[in-house]
Parts: C-alpha cells; structure tokens; sequence
C-alpha cells in the first residue's frame, strides 16, 4: 500500500470489454459496439483515456472502469471511417439488343 494520505476516488464500476459494449449500446452512447470493437480502440487509438495501471481482473477476465469508457465515447473525436458511397448511383445500361 503506497504511503501517505490515501486519495477519495469516485467508486467506479468495473466491467468486463463484454459487459462494457453491452451497457454502451443499451444506454445508448453507441448505436452498435461488441467487446472486439472496444479491445481495438483501446488498443489502437492514441486517446484511450485507461492505463494498464487501471485495469483489473475478475475471474481471469480483464475489467475496466466503465464510467472512464462513458466519459471517452462521448468525447472522443472520431476518425474518418469509409462511410457511404456520397455519389449519384449510375443506372445500368441495357445491352443492346440482338436481332
């Protein structure tokens, strides 16, 4: 236990990745997200705001603070992702007919 005067932290609700996409889509801060999908932001993008010091365990599955995840998603800037197609759909063109 590390000395001194011990910090008052807001209780925080750890969550599995699984448990943690799931109550972000039932609370509607994302329309779609599954455990995969947080695993990769967390590892891929330079403003996963949680350090490996935060983490924990329960029952050999790695937890995070869920209210951190919250305050990210509704924060964090998007990358631009492919998207729609912005352009007017060309029609087809009938072959020619044979006679």
């Amino acid at each position: 236990m590390p000395k001194g005067k011990p910090r008052k932290e807001e209780p925080r609700t750890m969550l599995t990745f699984a448990q943690a996409a799931e109550r972000l889509v039932a609370e509607e801060h994302v329309r779609s997200m599954g455990p995969e999908g947080l695993r990769k932001l967390a590892r891929t993008d330079p403003e996963w705001p949680i350090s490996a010091e935060e983490y924990g365990t329960t029952a050999g599955a790695r937890t995070l603070p869920y209210e951190r995840v919250v305050e990210y998603i509704r924060t964090r800037s998007k990358r631009p992702g492919r998207g729609p197609d912005k352009a007017p759909r060309q029609q087809k063109q009938e072959p020619p007919p044979t006679g």
